[in-house]
């Protein structure tokens, strides 16, 4: 057999082509040996498997359970959330009103007013640097009583009164003092308020509270045993001789000042007097001021003191605007009404009551200006009449509300048709009017 050179090179050497030695020369930067292959270890990654997903079963009963709560939570956001909002215009009439009228305090008057007692004092310290001779006069409240007979008895202005000491005092206006009520023996003496001045100056006639008779009857003994009068307030006042006193300047200033801080006062006592559904008006009110002497202080001071009494007359706010609006309006005569303007309306006292103001029995008076009249309707029966109605049933409903011009309603979900049956379910606004002009 040949015999196989290339194989006995092979075979026998056991040397690849890299494994021949390089001359010397060749060589160059060439390691003598290359060293080991780096080997890379191939790491197998074991991949998760993914859950099972859920069965068909478990897929509808996960989207029924949703879908009903679903529907839960929409049923109770409409029960939550039912309700209806009417919006009520009430019929309303813009009238002028220039008017008188009368007002009574006897509790069946068609339009009755209360009296209201108003009573405010204030003072100042100012340097007493004047000499000055005085003489002043006291003066006091009295009550004169009638129990001589039920007719009224008419005392003229200056009528005496006498104290059991033999002092003077004089009433300064006329006045009719009330007959004595009652009947079968048992009888309740007709009174009234009057002021009454010390018939001369000086201290002696500042007396306490005293008994009075009146000496102008005494030729009648009925007559004089039948009228007399009691104090209500000590006299005080009367003076006769010199005294430190301010100059007539800084009095007046001080006067000016204190009357300031007077109506400052009785403006903020009116509001806190008034009654809930009452009105007090702006000028229904009779005041009268007392500007006291200066009285002596320490360090050289005089004492300045002023003082206003009287009445202010309030009038329920239902009865004055049915009088009112039956007067311009006769056809409304009897249906209730409100004038929400009511306050603006200028007042005007035509009478003024003789004797104390508090005392006073009739009020005559105008009012003037521009107005709304405005019906009124019951607001529970109006809810009690819509409660689960179909919104095409509410003008039925409303014709038997006369005082209504027009409503607008809003039931709650949008997409009802009913209002809810709850009367409590439903609220009412009212649309206000345009407010009436000012009046000129």
């Amino acid at each position: 057999m040949p015999k196989n050179v290339l194989h006995d090179i092979m075979t026998k050497e056991q040397r690849s082509i890299r494994e021949v030695p390089l001359p010397q020369g060749r060589r160059g930067g060439v390691p003598d040996q290359i060293e080991d292959p780096v080997l890379y270890e191939r790491e197998e990654i074991e991949e998760e498997t993914p859950p099972r997903g859920p069965s068909r079963f478990r897929r509808i009963l996960l989207w029924g359970a949703t879908f009903f709560l679903l529907f839960l939570l929409g049923f109770a956001f409409s029960v939550s959330f039912t309700g209806a909002t009417l919006t009520v215009s009430p019929k309303t009439e813009t009238v002028s009103i220039d008017h008188e009228f009368t007002a009574s305090r006897l509790r069946d008057a068609k339009l009755r007013f209360e009296a209201l007692e108003i009573s405010e004092t204030a003072e100042l310290l100012i340097p007493a640097d004047t000499e000055k001779k005085l003489s002043e006069k006291a003066t006091g409240t009295i009550v004169i009583y009638n129990n001589f007979s039920d007719k009224p008895q008419r005392l003229i202005k200056n009528t005496r009164f006498e104290t059991r000491e033999g002092r003077i005092y004089r009433i300064g206006s006329s006045l009719t003092i009330p007959g004595k009520t009652g009947k079968g023996g048992s009888f309740v003496p007709g009174s009234i308020e009057a002021v009454v001045t010390a018939d001369s100056p000086g201290a002696e006639y500042n007396i306490p509270l005293s008994d009075f008779t009146v000496p102008g009857f005494k030729g009648d003994t009925a007559r004089y045993t039948g009228f007399y009068a009691k104090s209500k307030t000590p006299m005080t006042g009367g003076f006769e001789g010199v005294v430190k006193t301010p100059s007539d300047a800084a009095l007046k200033t001080a006067r000016a000042s204190l009357q300031e801080t007077l109506a400052k006062k009785v403006a903020a006592k009116r509001e806190d007097l008034v009654p809930p559904g009452y009105i007090l008006f702006d000028g229904a009110h009779i005041l009268e001021g007392k500007s006291e002497l200066p009285s002596e202080g320490q360090g050289g001071l005089a004492l300045v003191r002023e003082s206003v009494t009287g009445a202010a007359y309030v009038f329920k706010r239902d009865d004055i605007a049915g009088v009112l609006a039956s007067t311009v309006l006769p056809s409304v005569s009897g249906v209730p009404v409100e004038v929400p303007e009511l306050g603006k309306l200028a007042f005007t006292l035509r009478d003024t009551p003789s004797g104390d103001p508090r005392e006073a029995n009739t009020l005559r008076f105008s009012l003037a200006g521009k107005a709304n009249i405005v019906w009124l309707y019951d607001e529970t029966k109006l809810k009690e009449a819509l409660a689960g109605r179909q919104k095409s049933d509410l003008a039925a409903a409303l014709s038997a509300f006369p005082a209504i011009e027009k409503v607008d309603l809003v039931i709650r979900p949008f997409w009802s048709k009913s209002v809810p049956k709850n009367p409590r379910k439903i609220s009412v606004e009212k649309a206000l009017p345009n407010p009436s002009p000012e009046t000129p």
